[in-house]
């Protein structure tokens, strides 16, 4: 399966976990997550879903939002404090965030949601696809608030496509292509990038994958029998707004001191 597995972790990053990262543009963390405030997080899209889809009823739950590729982002309570403590709040995650990104780090209102995948109808594997990210942030978190098992619509990843992507933008964080979005898509680098195997993340409720704002990642296709449920959040460091425009430096880790570059 090509990931790289992360054990729970009770210290900043090892010197190994922050050159995987590096190099690769994403890392796992096993058995992050605060186990109430899962639950919470659970119970809350439950709660929240159309009345078709049934708890108690997996069968309710194969090919839903099928419009939408089977996805499903819900975002009416991210602002809530209980769901900002669960990612932004996190002391683990906020050690690694300013372990990387330097202590300032942006105070956020809300999360980005609840994103979720549900199981397809075709169970037949299917090519992955990729986009990037057109807001600006530093470093992603995608947090499992259940279980993901192999091939359940975990977030997928192209490892080291980060540094393919960084070069192809006016400035350091925004979406400016150099020539135009159509452009990018077609370029030697974007084809260099569908020449990589992704990487299908899976694992157990607690645990989260981080990844570089750069990176070629998409949802998986969940060809499990149950409902991916992933919560989202972006974190920045302080003075993004001051410098989220101007060119991408020669170094893609000035902003990071604690990364040195590759």
């Amino acid at each position: 399966m090509g990931e790289k597995v992360r054990v729970k972790m009770n210290q900043p990053l090892s010197a190994e976990q922050v050159d995987f990262f590096r190099d690769n543009g994403y890392l796992v963390l096993r058995g992050v997550l605060d186990p109430e405030l899962m639950a919470q997080t659970r119970d809350a899209w439950w709660d929240a879903a159309p009345k078709e889809l049934k708890r108690d009823d997996p069968n309710s739950w194969v090919g839903a939002f099928a419009d939408s590729r089977f996805t499903w982002k819900y975002r009416d309570r991210s602002f809530e404090p209980w769901m900002v403590e669960l990612l932004y709040g996190n002391p683990e995650l906020q050690a690694v965030a300013k372990q990387l990104l330097g202590p300032e780090l942006k105070v956020p209102e809300r999360i980005r949601g609840i994103y979720c995948v549900f199981p397809d109808t075709d169970k037949q594997a299917r090519k992955a696809h990729f986009h990037v990210d057109a807001h600006a942030f530093h470093l992603g978190v995608v947090g499992y608030v259940d279980d993901v098992p192999p091939d359940g619509g975990g977030f997928t990843v192209w490892p080291g496509s980060h540094k393919h992507f960084y070069r192809l933008f006016k400035t350091a964080y925004t979406f400016n292509p150099v020539h135009g979005k159509e452009e990018m898509w077609d370029s030697d680098e974007s084809r260099r990038v569908q020449q990589i195997d992704p990487v299908h993340t899976f694992g157990s409720a607690g645990d989260v994958v981080l990844w570089h704002h750069r990176m070629g990642h998409g949802a998986g296709h969940n060809r499990s029998s149950q409902v991916r449920q992933a919560v989202l959040y972006d974190f920045c460091r302080a003075d993004l707004d001051a410098v989220q425009d101007e060119p991408p430096p020669e170094d893609m880790w000035r902003d990071w001191p604690g990364i040195s570059g590759g």
